[in-house]
């Protein structure tokens, strides 16, 4: 029933991430009078994967109760179902549970291929909004800031330094407006690449910002685990060829 472990442990995997504890644990997850045992094989971020063979019986958005029981003892904890295919469900992890755990970065970061517009420059208390905007595309975001690249703008790469304050919209699968911090800037072959901290959010656009990052999060989970799988089989296929 499992798949390839290792490889999604490497997918799933942090430096100084100690979930890896709970992977390969016994785990039963119930709601209402119904309780199904399974395998927890993945958690990292704000999500959760357990592999049973009753997948079926959950719906999306059900409300379930789980108990895993690690080698490091017996974690109970009351979560959602937020996507579902054959033989598994993915639950949300909740913020109390990522805590008893280290992750290097505080909020997850997802991969992602959107792009945004550079709208306003910041300085000494004083705002300038460009009249041409300048096309930025956004590499990785997370619920605390933006990683993104700048194609050949010289200008531009001259003014933004490290702590540069800009004003940005991004165009993801809503539209977003915000205040970000440059904290970090490196050449690229083309152009430079800069990561920067969101230093303010509108509540609504925070709401949908963290909705956005975690459909991304399982969508690239389960890409990944569906390539693990099928380079499996063909794997087995060419082995049984020989």
């Amino acid at each position: 029933m499992l798949h390839n472990q290792n490889a999604l442990k490497l997918y799933g995997s942090k430096e100084g991430y100690d979930a890896d504890v709970l992977i390969d644990s016994k785990t039963m997850v119930g709601k209402d009078d119904f309780v199904a045992t399974g395998v927890l094989t993945y958690a990292l971020g704000d999500i959760m994967e357990v592999e049973l063979p009753e997948y079926d019986v959950f719906r999306l958005g059900d409300k379930v109760k789980m108990v895993v029981y690690s080698k490091s003892g017996l974690f109970v904890l009351h979560t959602t179902v937020v996507a579902k295919e054959a033989g598994s469900l993915m639950v949300l992890n909740p913020p109390e549970n990522r805590r008893k755990f280290t992750e290097k970065r505080e909020h997850a970061r997802v991969q992602v291929g959107y792009s945004g517009m550079l709208i306003g420059l910041q300085g000494r208390g004083t705002q300038h909004h460009l009249e041409n905007p300048i096309t930025i595309e956004i590499q990785n975001i997370s619920m605390s800031g933006i990683g993104f690249t700048i194609q050949d703008a010289p200008m531009i790469d001259k003014i933004i330094q490290k702590q540069s304050l800009l004003d940005v919209e991004l165009i993801l699968d809503f539209n977003m407006i915000s205040s970000i911090e440059i904290v970090r800037k490196e050449r690229l072959e083309e152009g430079f690449y800069y990561g920067a901290s969101f230093t303010s959010i509108e509540t609504e656009q925070a709401k949908a910002l963290r909705g956005f990052i975690l459909r991304k999060q399982i969508e690239t989970y389960f890409i990944q685990k569906r390539d693990l799988e099928y380079q499996k089989a063909m794997e087995k296929k060419a082995a049984a060829s020989q």
